[in-house]
């Protein structure tokens, strides 16, 4: 995950939006939706924070790759 933190392409996708459902959206360029996720936070960059904590804890995520994109999210179950 480092070097596409470093590229910029890494977004965290927020629970409990679904993974896949985002990124149709965003494979789609659906702006409405994309946008609208983007302006309350429930999908962004992944800050320096984020990343120095993914680091720490090791999570388990799940990945999609939509090129340029790599969104991800925490596999924690409910």
């Amino acid at each position: 995950m480092q070097p596409f933190f470093a590229k910029g392409t890494l977004l965290w996708v927020e629970r409990p939006l679904d993974l896949i459902e985002v990124a149709e959206a965003v494979a789609e360029n659906d702006a409405a939706r994309v946008s609208a996720w983007l302006t309350d936070g429930r999908v962004g960059k992944v800050s320096e924070t984020k990343a120095l904590e993914l680091v720490e804890t090791d999570p388990l995520l799940w990945a999609v790759v939509v090129a340029p994109w790599i969104l991800i999210q925490d596999r924690a179950t409910d």
